[in-house]
């Protein structure tokens, strides 16, 4: 056997040592493509409607509204893990969070998530995607959901997850009453920090926030002539004469012409003069105290001629379209008196209108 020399055994020993030394992945996030700091992200909204009545807690446009968005920069947030490590992104509020309390958003609970916009009566949800939602393999784990303000937990083994662009939804909603006229939203609302990356994201909101509504209503017929008829013809309780239809038009009203919105125009009707709503018959109301006629009532149906609308409560009769509304509606003598309790006379009702949009 040849002896091996103690340069031959050192190479060995070194060669031996390459072999064995493993491969260490990292555990990071960059900033791709140049690593400079800061990256801003604006989601624009454009013209968003509400009804102006409509109740805290209701949408602003649209429900959790999709989007998609590269930074201004033209910059974007990769990722790395070795599967040991454990990587953060914690988003940390700019704009402060609504104090109050809402109901349901559409089933879904806001509350300690709703951003202030800086207008008051609009807040603002963010909802983050993926890779931030951990409904992937190689995605951050959210702790709770991922509305905005959250902390995210990297724990997968991911040579690359690149980020772009920034997914997620947004959601609009009233946050308490919203002063007359359109809004202006333009606001920063939260920074996302990720590890070995601070402020890495800058996310501002804007949106021009209209109230539907319309600027004036009037009566096609004021009063309305529900016609002469002999007392005889009212046979016993529940006779009825055939509806005369009438209106009330609403004029200059704002409304969202795509759609995703709908406002209701509601009408609450009232009685006045000494009408006062029949007990148990529907949109129906007594004579004033003038008239000289006896046994019958007033009704007020929608405009088919046969739904009674109730009295004293907001019901709602149309959605807005842009420009004139139109709410039909009809009214008919409702007899209330045995056919021997009908006396003629001046029959007259009397009611108020207050018309809301929710």
């Amino acid at each position: 056997m040849n002896p091996i020399s103690p340069a031959a055994l050192a190479a060995l020993a070194l060669a031996a040592a390459i072999q064995i030394q493993p491969a260490m992945a990292q555990s990071t996030c960059w900033i791709r493509p140049d690593n400079n700091p800061g990256m801003t992200y604006d989601l624009n909204l454009g013209a968003v409607y509400v009804p102006r009545d409509a109740v805290a807690g209701s949408v602003i446009g649209v429900f959790e509204q999709p989007f998609g968005l590269t930074s201004n920069e033209g910059r974007y947030v990769e990722c790395q893990n070795d599967g040991v490590s454990v990587l953060t992104f914690i988003t940390r509020s700019q704009a402060p969070i609504f104090p109050g309390t809402l109901p349901p958003v559409l089933g879904q609970d806001f509350n300690g998530k709703v951003y202030e916009t800086g207008v008051p009566g609009i807040g603002a949800v963010i909802r983050l995607g993926h890779p931030f939602d951990g409904l992937a393999a190689d995605a951050f784990e959210p702790q709770g959901e991922p509305l905005v303000p959250f902390m995210a937990l990297l724990r997968a083994n991911v040579a690359a997850l690149p980020i772009s662009p920034l997914l997620g939804q947004v959601t609009l909603v009233k946050t308490g009453p919203i002063a007359p006229g359109p809004h202006m939203v333009d606001t920063p609302l939260f920074h996302g920090e990720f590890s070995l990356v601070p402020r890495a994201i800058d996310f501002n909101i804007r949106a021009h926030v209209i109230q539907a509504q319309c600027n004036a209503a009037a009566v096609s017929d004021d009063p309305v002539k529900l016609g002469e008829w002999r007392a005889t013809q009212f046979s016993a309780p529940g006779t009825t004469t055939t509806p005369t239809p009438f209106s009330i038009r609403l004029s200059n009203c704002d409304s969202d012409p795509n759609d995703d919105n709908l406002a209701w125009a509601t009408v609450r009707l009232d009685g006045v003069n000494g009408s006062t709503p029949v007990p148990g018959v529907d949109g129906a109301f007594s004579l004033t105290s003038d008239s000289t006629a006896q046994g019958v009532a007033v009704q007020i149906l929608r405009g088919d001629g046969v739904t009674p609308i109730a009295l004293q409560q907001e019901v709602p009769i149309a959605t807005l379209t842009p420009g004139d509304t139109v709410l039909d509606l009809s009214a008919r003598y409702y007899q209330t008196a045995q056919a021997n309790g009908v006396k003629a006379g001046q029959a007259k009702g009397s009611l108020s209108f207050t018309i809301s949009y929710q």
